[in-house]
């Protein structure tokens, strides 16, 4: 009796646990890896900005009508998952290939250039959407957050 008393409690503990780790997991983004973006990153992260900007409807609309637009074709988070998974691949082979892992760095460079840029244009757009004044409480609120996050390479421990 006692060492089915004990195996449920353990059971239990095991369980409880598993379900509050699984809950501790970060978001998972598009390509399977963390979430990029946060604060003032990725797509749509600077329209928390716009949140005290008290919008007017017309604002809200055009605002609705660019971002929109920019949903074009374009390079994705996708295609840039696909290609840090080649490029780490290529970097961890057996034999890499020095010439492979230079193509994919300078492919990985231009899909996100590419990405930033149409972000920019974007973001220009929307400021022009603004008045004088909802310009200043967005700087405000943005001079307001923590610095980026650096998502830069993992350290191993």
């Amino acid at each position: 009796m006692k060492r089915f008393t004990l195996s449920v409690l353990m059971t239990g503990v095991l369980g409880l646990a598993a379900y509050t780790f699984s809950g501790a997991q970060p978001p998972a983004g598009p390509d399977g890896g963390p979430r990029r973006g946060g604060p003032g990153g990725g797509r749509g992260g600077g329209l928390a900005a716009l949140r005290d900007a008290n919008l007017s409807d017309e604002q809200k609309a055009a605002i609705k009508a660019i971002r929109d637009a920019d949903q074009t074709p374009g390079p994705d988070l996708t295609s840039d998952g696909r290609l840090r998974r080649e490029l780490q691949a290529e970097l961890y082979a057996d034999a890499p290939d020095a010439a492979k892992i230079t193509a994919l760095q300078q492919q990985l460079n231009e899909s996100q250039s590419a990405r930033l840029a149409r972000q920019i244009a974007t973001d220009q757009k929307i400021a022009q959407v603004l008045t004088a004044e909802q310009r200043a409480k967005v700087r405000e609120r943005l001079s307001r957050r923590p610095p980026a996050r650096d998502d830069g390479p993992q350290r191993l421990e």
